[in-house]
């Protein structure tokens, strides 16, 4: 068994969304990108038009990754709307949001902040660093048992 030692995050902490902290708490990752979805995209699942995987190509590396239909619909669709982060989205959504736009290659404190730039370095620090995780965001290079 690993010893865990808890280093407090820093603005360079990566962070990311650990699937597996949804699978241990019991909470279906499903519903929670559900909610991710533009309402256009959200139309399209309940029509049954998003399902399966999907092979996804990363604009910015070429590189080709086989995601579900509905992270494909956020890396493809709804993150280039206005709506998807707007000026009255929650910081933990909006943080989450720009994880899964980003593929969940993880991202510091002080990226986020460059992306968000409604919110600083440290409010972001703040809110990641509290001790409870939030929809599995941590910092993705420490092994986490939670």
């Amino acid at each position: 068994m690993a010893v865990l030692t808890k280093v407090k995050p820093t603005a360079d902490t990566l962070f990311h969304i650990e699937w597996d902290w949804f699978r241990r708490h019991h909470v279906e990752t499903a519903i929670l990108l559900r909610e991710q979805l533009c309402p256009e995209c959200r139309h399209a699942l309940d029509e049954g038009k998003l399902t399966g995987d999907v092979d996804w190509i990363d604009p910015d590396t070429g590189e080709v990754f086989r995601v579900d239909a509905v992270r494909e619909a956020i890396l493809s669709h709804c993150r280039w709307k206005p709506e998807y982060i707007s000026a009255t989205t929650p910081l933990i959504t909006a943080i989450f949001r720009t994880l899964l736009a980003n593929n969940n290659r993880p991202l510091s404190a002080r990226a986020l902040a460059q992306r968000l730039a409604r919110w600083d370095t440290d409010t972001i620090l703040s809110v990641l660093s509290r001790g409870d995780v939030k929809w599995g965001i941590v910092p993705a290079d420490v092994e986490n048992e939670a």
